[in-house]
């Protein structure tokens, strides 16, 4: 680990993390305090483990995108999601989501608060505008019905997962699909 990113986590559990463990068990934070946190991962934040710079989404919608973690969440996936069962308490985990021309639509984030939703693993998800407009907040039935599919990881998709073009289509109608996303598929023998 480079001297930058030892930094970068020292200065995350001390500015980013305290606030999110000093969460009481059921009680997320409101909307924009939340988005905070998320600001505070698009402007230096850690990527995922197995994560990169630009990897291409499903859809012309998020052709481009950028998965972060604060330090609890990396701590956790230091071996890669696909390795991780549950994620610990305070986990924050975001995808920035980019058009075809790699500007910014939304970001989308899981944050793990114990106690919250334990039916669906405590994650309180919430999608914003890159403006901090909430789209969506909560207990968000349609991220938590996609998101159950990968219920082995915690309910969080190992960078570079790809879901079939149907179930893809069936969470996001009407949403043209990347040609890349197909491409990649086909190249692994999916339809």
């Amino acid at each position: 680990m480079s001297i930058y990113n030892k930094r970068w986590l020292s200065a995350a559990c001390a500015g980013v993390l305290v606030p999110l463990l000093a969460l009481a068990a059921d009680k997320a934070p409101a909307p924009a305090a939340l988005f905070k946190e998320v600001r505070a991962l698009e402007n230096g934040g850690a990527l995922l483990p197995g994560s990169h710079l630009w990897m291409h989404g499903s859809r012309m919608a998020d052709y481009y995108t950028i998965d972060r973690a604060n330090a609890i969440a990396v701590k956790a996936a230091q071996h890669g999601v696909r390795n991780v069962t549950r994620f610990p308490a305070g986990s924050l985990y975001i995808k920035e989501n980019f058009d075809i021309h790699k500007v910014l639509k939304t970001v989308t984030a899981m944050l793990k608060v114990p106690g919250y939703d334990h039916a669906d693993r405590d994650w309180v998800m919430a999608a914003y505008k890159p403006n901090g407009q909430v789209i969506a907040y909560g207990r968000v039935e349609s991220c938590i019905s996609c998101h159950a599919i990968a219920a082995k990881t915690d309910f969080t998709f190992p960078s570079g997962a790809n879901l079939p073009i149907a179930t893809v289509e069936k969470f996001f109608p009407g949403q043209p699909i990347s040609p890349f996303y197909r491409a990649a598929l086909a190249k692994q023998g999916h339809p």
